[in-house]
């Protein structure tokens, strides 16, 4: 009776093996399905930079609108899949308003570097991607014919500064902070890195703006100057070893910029070049955004290389330069550039109000609690013409691309078979 048993529970036994692995074998036949209906979804995928992502600011154009990806909020077009260092995913929920071949996937992949994305868009990795450096734009449409060069002119007043933390004993000095302007050398800046297309920045407006201020000083590269002012704020050269003295301490800060960029390296550099001449010791130090805007946030930086859109207000210069304002990481204050702030908010004349803000450029022109370097003309988009249509918004004449949901994958392409 014994033996009838066992060889009863071993035939069961082999039973319920049987039906696990006829189970398992089902599970991973439907996964498999899946994950092939997944990835034949049509997908566009984008190359990014982790030195201008931070991922808590991170945005993307879609038919309803600019939309955060991460972060509260209802009513987002599409769920994270995907959220690592090196690569985010999201899925476009169903819509009535989904043309055949709209991306129903976005795929961004970030790169250490510039010269990572540039083979990744030469080896048909991406499909799409911003490239700041027109050198580089040509370099992969030279390499890859399906990719189209398309020049975007960079939002106005879009200026390239570097900011001053006013803390720092050294940096509060306003003679210090000029003599920094004037050792810079922006033109030749603009003219060797840039290829001469970019407008000398001499404030937070452009030369077409209807209120910049034109008379302003244009802080032309003079070393004499420099040191001139340098000078007069007590600093010398004391050990012979080419770098200012005060009171002990060496005329030296560090220089952050963001991580993996050309023209930023480039440009930091130059800096750091310059300054050196007169005796300023610069140290750059990359760092991806997200760090940047943590240093700004917790006031731990001595100076940073970025970049600033200003609107054409008040606000705009209140925000960035005001004693309270949400991104005056600076800590600068001008008592007088308060008070035309007050007098601009208590007059309703329009006349006085459009002085009264050319006079407070001519405030921060003159206290330089930034050094304004330059604004640049166009960026420029990489675009695989041979997978995607529908990406150019033609009603546009400054040539910006459509919300990336209403582009058109024409093939499976290459660029995403992972």
């Amino acid at each position: 009776m014994t033996d009838a048993f066992g060889k009863k529970a071993s035939v069961l036994g082999r039973v319920q093996r049987s039906l696990l692995l006829l189970a398992s074998l089902c599970f991973g036949l439907s996964a498999s399905a899946q994950e092939s209906n997944h990835h034949n979804k049509p997908t566009l995928v984008i190359g990014e930079l982790i030195g201008r992502v931070d991922f808590r600011q991170m945005t993307i154009p879609t038919r309803y609108g600019t939309v955060l990806v991460f972060g509260t909020g209802n009513g987002k077009p599409f769920k994270v899949v995907t959220h690592n260092p090196t690569r985010l995913e999201l899925e476009f929920y169903p819509s009535v308003l989904r043309k055949p071949g709209n991306p129903e996937r976005i795929v961004y992949k970030f790169y250490e570097n510039e010269r990572a994305l540039i083979s990744a868009l030469i080896l048909d990795e991406v499909d799409f991607a911003m490239l700041e450096n027109e050198r580089s734009a040509l370099e992969v449409t030279q390499s890859n014919p399906r990719f189209l060069p398309l020049p975007v002119l960079m939002p106005k007043n879009h200026v390239k500064l570097v900011i001053y933390n006013h803390r720092n004993p050294v940096l509060a000095s306003r003679n210090v902070r000029q003599a920094l302007s004037y050792a810079i050398d922006h033109r030749a800046v603009i003219r060797r890195l840039m290829d001469g297309k970019a407008n000398l920045a001499l404030g937070p407006f452009d030369n077409d703006s209807p209120l910049y201020n034109s008379h302003m000083e244009s802080y032309k590269h003079s070393p004499r100057k420099a040191m001139q002012l340098l000078t007069e704020a007590g600093w010398r050269h004391q050990d012979g070893d080419g770098i200012l003295d005060k009171n002990g301490k060496k005329l030296s800060f560090t220089l952050f910029y963001q991580k993996g960029l050309f023209l930023d390296a480039a440009v930091a550099r130059q800096i750091k070049i310059n300054l050196l001449e007169i005796g300023v010791e610069v140290n750059p130090k990359p760092l991806t955004l997200s760090e940047i805007n943590d240093r700004l946030a917790t006031h731990d930086f001595d100076a940073v290389l970025t970049q600033h859109t200003f609107a054409e207000n008040i606000e705009a210069l209140q925000a960035f330069f005001g004693r309270n304002g949400a991104l005056n990481y600076m800590g600068y204050t001008s008592k007088t550039f308060e008070y035309y702030a007050k007098f601009f908010l208590e007059t309703g004349n329009p006349q006085q109000k459009r002085t009264l803000i050319k006079s407070m450029q001519r405030v921060i022109n003159q206290d330089q609690p930034v050094t304004f370097l330059y604004f640049k003309w166009w960026t420029h988009y990489l675009i695989n013409t041979e997978k995607l249509a529908n990406y150019r918004d033609l009603k546009d004449v400054k040539g910006r691309i459509l919300p990336f949901d209403e582009w058109i994958i024409k093939t499976s392409g290459p660029g995403e078979d992972e």
